[in-house]
């Protein structure tokens, strides 16, 4: 009798639909019960970033870059770093030494079948050196094993593009170098393969032309791999450019069994990173671009980020073009994985932004397409500082609760100022939500501020205060302001984009209660409280 007399009640008073996404915002963290978090780190050395991730059941594992001047004496060095779920560091481990630095940029941390973990990296002494380091479960380092540039020592430059084990532990390592003695600008593809010893067994040299730049790769169960390049000739000349993304199979004899280039006639970026379809097709991240005049003799390639499929038959299926404000440099998706649900591929990249306040503003966004290339949701995720944060994502990975986690850096705008390199995570939530409930309102373009909602999470805050403005659109001329407990202005910009999801860092502020505010013409509107750890 309690239950109709319940259910009589709720029917006389039915809300909104408005109040009722109000009210699944509210629970949405206890709905969703994914952990999300924005986090950077210090970690103990001046310079930092994050290039790789491994996501597991218990634990995150990353690897990156650092700069250690212990002692007195500058050195580059590798980092292995063992994080818990919610981003904190549980212990790190470092490569470096005086006389040697170890820099792995490009390429995954990736398991063995021991137990343990192998990597890639570039090593700088006397000379360039691609390395394979091995690491025990625990990032203890095993062993490295190097290799010379093959035209050594007429050419010494090349870099690491790629590393992958195969589940006998054997490792394929991708890597550009410069092509020929004769011009340095002609770059060519270097594919080794070595055993679990780190000891060569084959290698082989895939010639560009004008320029081949390789950037991704993925192993066959055939024994072959398939890689992903740039041919292009913007390392030859100042305008007039020519960029094709390329991407071919290697058979396990180290011949070219296929290959496929973007059409000649437009600007694409490199191949960055590929993910196979269920069907047998390819799921490649890259960039469409345009030639943008600086001056007379120069110009610059710009990007919007875009993904494109390729079939089973190794043709275009569909392209699907993501666009920001505007084409900027830098700006092309570059890591791209499959939804473990099979409703899609996400993303990420940078973003460059202007909110006409005169500077750029630096941010990141995580993007979803459909198996059949439709384009399902965009978040942005823009950056503000005192010296305002330029994001850049290095990796992305889907994780076992049906998220997202990304690693990478937050570079200082402009790059000469005092603040230096950050290294930078961030998980998100299924739907790329670092809020819970972002995806709620997706096309929602209500006008009526009585609606507005400032919507922070974590509250308290620790190294950022993420929060959006949801329930209105934001007109011409609507501004953000942060004040301490005294009303001291601690931070004011410009409101963006009703997508957004602003970052404002808060991790050198004193601890205490800080009141985030929404205003138009200098009108408070909205404000709420938060607290600052």
């Amino acid at each position: 009798m309690q239950l109709v007399i319940f259910l009589t009640s709720c029917i006389q008073t039915l809300p909104s639909m408005r109040e009722i996404v109000f009210f699944l915002f509210w629970l949405s963290p206890c709905l969703y019960g994914q952990t999300t978090f924005n986090h950077q780190y210090t970690l103990g050395f001046p310079y930092k970033v994050f290039t790789s991730v491994l996501p597991t059941d218990s634990c995150f594992y990353a690897r990156g870059i650092i700069t250690d001047t212990t002692g007195g004496t500058y050195k580059v060095g590798n980092l292995f770093v063992k994080l818990n779920l919610d981003g904190e560091v549980e212990y790190q481990k470092k490569l470096a030494t005086a006389e040697k630095s170890y820099e792995a940029w490009l390429g995954d941390l990736a398991p063995t079948a021991d137990g343990g973990f192998v990597d890639a990296c570039l090593a700088k002494d006397s000379t360039f050196k691609g390395t394979i380091i091995r690491y025990n479960n625990v990032g203890d380092t095993l062993f490295t094993s190097e290799f010379l540039h093959p035209y050594y020592p007429d050419e010494y430059f090349m870099f690491v593009a790629g590393l992958m084990a195969t589940p006998d532990n054997e490792y394929f390592f991708l890597s550009g170098i410069d092509g020929d003695t004769s011009d340095s600008y002609n770059g060519d593809i270097y594919l080794l393969k070595f055993d679990s010893t780190g000891a060569l067994l084959e290698n082989y040299i895939y010639e560009g032309s004008p320029t081949e730049v390789p950037r991704s790769m993925l192993l066959e169960p055939d024994g072959g791999v398939i890689v992903g390049a740039k041919s292009s000739n913007t390392g030859q000349v100042w305008q007039d450019y020519y960029s094709r993304a390329h991407v071919f199979k290697i058979s396990s004899p180290g011949e070219i069994e296929w290959e496929y280039f973007t059409p000649a006639n437009q600007l694409f970026d490199m191949a960055r990173d590929m993910v196979r379809a269920p069907d047998g097709g390819l799921v490649i991240a890259s960039g469409k671009g345009i030639e943008h005049d600086v001056n007379i003799s120069t110009s610059i390639l710009q990007w919007h980020p875009y993904l494109f499929k390729l079939n089973a038959a190794h043709e275009l299926e569909w392209g699907r073009e993501f666009r920001g404000a505007r084409h900027a440099q830098g700006t092309s998706a570059v890591k791209v994985v499959s939804a473990l649900d099979g409703s899609g591929y996400v993303a990420t990249g940078r973003i460059i932004e202007d909110y006409s306040i005169g500077v750029e503003v630096g941010g990141s966004w995580i993007f979803k397409a459909s198996p059949e290339g439709d384009s399902l949701w965009a978040r942005y995720y823009s950056f503000f500082d005192d010296i305002l944060s330029f994001p850049h994502p290095w990796d992305l990975k889907a994780t076992s609760d049906g998220g997202y986690v990304i690693v990478g850096e937050t570079r200082p705008r402009p790059p000469d100022s005092p603040q230096l390199l950050r290294a930078w995570m961030m998980k998100v939530d299924e739907h790329g939500c670092l809020i819970p409930g972002c995806h709620l309102l997706d096309g929602v373009e209500e006008t009526d501020i009585s609606q507005a909602e400032l919507a922070i999470y974590p509250n308290p805050a620790r190294d950022f205060l993420n929060f959006q403005l949801r329930g209105t659109a934001l007109p011409k001329g609507a501004q953000f302001r942060i004040v301490d407990i005294t009303g001291k202005t601690m931070k004011a910009f410009k409101a963006g984009n009703l997508a957004d999801t602003y970052v404002v860092s808060v991790g050198s502020w004193p601890g205490g209660v800080y009141f985030l505010q929404y205003l138009m013409d200098e009108k408070v509107l909205r404000s709420k409280k938060f607290i600052k750890h």
